[in-house]
């Protein structure tokens, strides 16, 4: 009984620091997406559409 009491704790007591030792989803796909480009003043640049569109497909797990 106090071996699965005390495997329970330090499982406990584990799982905050794994977890902080991964970065974030939205860090992970902001460094593979790239820097945000702003879309064009004249309508003809979709650079700044695809770049959100990579960003969602990320975050959904869609690409990675």
């Amino acid at each position: 009984m106090r071996t699965i009491v005390v495997v329970l704790s330090l499982m406990a007591l584990a799982t905050p620091f794994a977890a902080q030792s991964k970065p974030s989803l939205e860090k992970q796909c902001r460094q593979l997406v790239g820097k945000e480009v702003p879309e064009a003043t004249d309508g003809r640049s979709h650079e700044g559409q695809m770049n959100v569109q990579r960003f969602s497909d990320c975050m959904m797990g869609l690409r990675r």
